[in-house]
């Protein structure tokens, strides 16, 4: 599908709430109704999710999960702080993000939030991006403060929080607005 843009003022759209409350899934939902190219980065945990002690990865939102040491965006370790691979999102995320404005229809941050508030690179591609035009369709981190601020307070970002009212219905709203604001005829 084609990237006619027919921009409102605010055209990117970051989900946020509870653990659990659905927000990845909407997200994943909203873009396979939307069929249409997308980049960006996704994070998530391998089979160790539960586990005190486990990794968390970074790939590109199109692809599926690589769980490899390349991968590796932070180290959780039981009664400790997250421990950033700042390479990951610098090099990695921020590639995918830069990628994704130069050669999709849709931008996918999925999540945002403190653990990589010192990787500058990355922060930079994300704020750039926000303050471009293409559509960005994220996940912000629901109590996530300090640089996850200028994301919540930015003049062409919608919050939306997922909740067990709202999940089920998100995913055509999103689609019928982003599917709007990218001018494809879906």
């Amino acid at each position: 599908m084609g990237c006619n843009m027919s921009l409102p003022e605010k055209v990117h759209f970051f989900l946020t709430g509870e653990v659990g409350s659905g927000k990845s899934t909407v997200l994943n939902k909203t873009l396979a109704m939307l069929a249409v190219s997308y980049g960006g980065f996704k994070t998530y945990f391998g089979d160790d999710r539960a586990s005190p002690d486990k990794k968390l990865y970074i790939n590109q939102a199109a692809l599926p999960p690589r769980f490899s040491e390349q991968h590796i965006a932070a180290h959780f370790r039981e009664g400790k702080p997250p421990a950033p691979v700042l390479d990951a999102f610098n090099i990695l995320g921020a590639g995918y993000i830069k990628n994704a404005r130069e050669n999709s229809c849709i931008i996918v941050m999925d999540e945002c939030g403190t653990i990589e508030k010192d990787a500058d690179m990355f922060k930079k591609e994300v704020l750039n991006a926000l303050d471009d035009d293409k559509p960005v369709l994220g996940v912000l981190k629901l109590r996530a403060s300090g640089w996850a601020e200028k994301i919540r307070n930015h003049p062409k970002v919608n919050i939306i929080t997922v909740d067990e009212v709202n999940r089920d219905s998100l995913p055509q709203l999103l689609y019928k607005t982003l599917a709007t604001i990218i001018g494809s005829k879906l």
